[in-house]
């Protein structure tokens, strides 16, 4: 079943136990935070996005929430604009608060992530941290320049300056004082 959602909301519980999958897209407008990581946001843009209930792990329930869209974030080299396309897929396992999320075990190779579930989970709040953490920290094209004036500092073009060892002259030093 799947359904083309136009709420901000959704019962997350019902979701995963009935294996609804739901599309929807969500406008940048609703997501101020993502905004702020990108080159002049059209807040009229959109991300596609599918819920889909799936069966959890550990006896929770659970959705895959997959992300998909285009988005421009400005290069730290040439400060244009950067394209990062998006298509995330990452699969929830919904714990009822806080405390029953801290206490599951943390397994480095689980592909789950782990969050509180709500029956008016925020689409958009979701989405958006989400996509966030998946923006590259430091957006920069393969081939382009520096502004004019702006130089790179290349760790093996720098050259450090050698300071004096204040301890360079101590065996004379000692061998003179020996002497006298």
């Amino acid at each position: 079943m799947s359904d083309k959602f136009t709420g901000t909301t959704v019962d997350i519980y019902s979701v995963a136990k009935n294996r609804q999958k739901i599309n929807t897209k969500i406008a940048l407008a609703q997501m101020p935070e993502l905004c702020e990581f990108l080159h002049e946001p059209d807040l009229a843009s959109e991300l596609e996005v599918e819920i889909t209930g799936i069966e959890g792990a550990k006896g929770l329930p659970a959705a895959l929430l997959a992300v998909k869209g285009t988005l421009f974030m400005r290069c730290v080299r040439c400060m244009q604009p950067y394209q990062v396309d998006i298509d995330n897929e990452v699969p929830f396992l919904f714990a009822a608060t806080e405390a029953d999320a801290d206490r599951l075990p943390v397994d480095e190779d689980d592909e789950w992530e782990v969050t509180v579930g709500s029956e008016h989970l925020n689409i958009a709040d979701w989405v958006q941290e989400e996509v966030i953490l998946t923006l590259p920290a430091f957006p920069k094209h393969d081939d382009c320049d520096s502004p004019e004036g702006i130089t790179e500092v290349q760790s093996d073009d720098y050259e450090q300056e050698e300071k004096p060892n204040p301890f360079a002259n101590l065996r004379e030093m000692l061998a003179k004082k020996q002497e006298s």
